[in-house]
């Protein structure tokens, strides 16, 4: 655990200003296109990285792991992140996405007794109860979300869970690192022939000039959150467990408030927040917190 904690720490705080950031040009790019050039961008650093550590380890990757890595690129950046964007695009409240989005934590638990055959404690269930509530309570926020932002939330949530899920499973036979730079472009590239299929039926000016305040915008997410942030997510995976990396989204909700309230001065925080807020790292922390024992001396 000591090993991975710097790696958690670092993604916490990058993951952090994603939803406050992102908030900024959201009326600027598509999320299509967001997920599109972020993880392209990511992909691109990392894929260094990636032929190094292939020829290190005279890896022979073959068109079964080529179908399973492409299985996590599309889940993450198709879906998962795809679906965050949309979730900060239609919500008030950057906060409020952080927190729903948190609850991948939670929902990894689930999805490991049935992936990572992880079994399911009593204590884990509480903190799924808590959760739920704080996510409750998260809906109800006035102003702030609509139904459809807090289901985007979710959906994006859950998807991250079960990227997490099959990457930890895969980390045996290829390293996270191997992992992320292809699966980054190839969920990419399918994100792009998505756009291009889309653009005909849909209309829309996915692609319009960008000014140079968004582009530097553009520059820190696909750099610093995607290429830096997956990086150290992907480090703490392979040196500690799928929950203990999960530890990011305890984190992370702590931390995106007071971002937000710098990178979006507007962004109000309600009293109904902080208990949501409470409810859902207490729940998180309750869930996967496991006690080490001490080896008695004889």
């Amino acid at each position: 655990m000591k090993k991975g904690l710097p790696y958690i720490i670092i993604t916490a705080l990058l993951f952090a200003t994603f939803e406050p950031v992102t908030k900024l040009i959201a009326g600027e790019v598509h999320p299509l296109v967001l997920n599109f050039i972020r993880f392209f961008i990511g992909g691109l650093l990392l894929l260094p990285l990636a032929i190094s550590n292939i020829k290190k380890a005279k890896l022979k990757l073959r068109i079964y792991d080529f179908l399973r890595l492409f299985l996590l690129g599309v889940c993450l950046v198709c879906f998962s992140m795809t679906f965050l964007s949309y979730a900060v695009r239609e919500s008030a409240s950057p906060t409020l996405i952080a927190i729903l989005f948190s609850t991948n934590s939670v929902m990894t638990i689930i999805l490991s007794f049935f992936i990572l055959k992880d079994k399911i404690t009593v204590k884990k269930t509480i903190g799924i109860l808590l959760c739920i509530l704080g996510i409750i309570i998260c809906s109800n926020f006035p102003g702030t979300s609509s139904t459809k932002s807090i289901i985007l939330a979710l959906v994006s949530a859950f998807s991250f869970s079960l990227y997490t899920c099959m990457s930890k499973k895969m980390m045996s036979q290829i390293n996270g690192i191997t992992q992320l730079a292809i699966a980054f472009f190839m969920g990419s590239i399918m994100l792009l022939i998505f756009i291009l299929i889309l653009h005909p039926i849909t209309k829309i000016d996915y692609f319009t000039p960008l000014d140079g305040k968004t582009l530097l915008i553009m520059l820190y997410i696909g750099v610093a959150i995607t290429g830096l942030g997956y990086y150290c997510f992907s480090k703490a995976l392979e040196k500690t467990s799928a929950m203990a990396a999960s530890l990011v989204f305890f984190i992370k909700p702590v931390l995106t408030p007071f971002f937000a309230l710098i990178i979006v001065p507007e962004t109000k925080l309600t009293f109904r927040i902080f208990v949501a807020l409470i409810l859902v790292v207490a729940g998180s922390v309750i869930a996967t917190y496991k006690r080490t024992q001490k080896v008695k001396k004889v």
